[in-house]
């Protein structure tokens, strides 16, 4: 468990959080609802933290370490994700919107039920993750790799994908409506 002190350290000097995570690996880290927002959370290292319920709206979390991570219902809305390990991580009903996930590993991640609606996938590692009944409307997959993906039931209502990899991904009943689909490999 993680205590205020802590906490304020998270907030104020990511190294030494760092080396504390490198240190004490063993500690249990719950963060669920603690309020990140706006925070400067550059490689930080928040690997199999519980921050489910956490509020990080408009943090940076580029390069950040969320491998194992539990993010179920945090609110993500126009966070920068961009190059961070959300490999295996738990992102159910998390908002988001808005987000900068470019060039982020969310291989194996469980996305059910979230809202990436206008969120950045360029060049996203999508591989083998959970989507069922996420959000992607207007959002933009470019270069994006989601094989052996399970999109069931994905609105991807006027979203771009574009040099996207599909490849033994599930889509059944999946929403196109108006999406913009240019140059995708498919399994055949």
């Amino acid at each position: 468990m993680v205590n205020l002190t802590d906490q304020k350290l998270l907030r104020k000097d990511i190294d030494r959080w760092n080396q504390w995570r490198q240190y004490y690996p063993e500690n249990t880290i719950n963060l669920e609802g603690i309020n990140l927002s706006n925070c400067n959370l550059e490689n930080a290292n928040l690997s199999n933290c519980n921050l489910e319920k956490a509020n990080l709206i408009g943090s940076n979390l580029r390069f950040a370490n969320l491998q194992g991570a539990n993010l179920s219902y945090a609110n993500l809305i126009g966070v920068n994700l961009r190059l961070a390990n959300l490999r295996k991580s738990f992102l159910l009903n998390c908002q988001l919107n808005r987000a900068n996930l470019s060039e982020t590993n969310l291989m194996n991640a469980h996305l059910n039920q979230a809202d990436l609606s206008y969120a950045n996938l360029y060049e996203t590692e999508l591989a083998g993750a959970y989507l069922y009944q996420a959000n992607l409307s207007y959002a933009q997959l470019v270069n994006t790799h989601l094989v052996k993906a399970y999109l069931v039931s994905v609105n991807f209502s006027e979203a771009l994908i574009k040099n996207a990899d599909l490849r033994w991904t599930n889509l059944a009943n999946t929403n196109l409506d108006q999406a913009k689909i240019i140059t995708v490999l498919l399994s055949t």
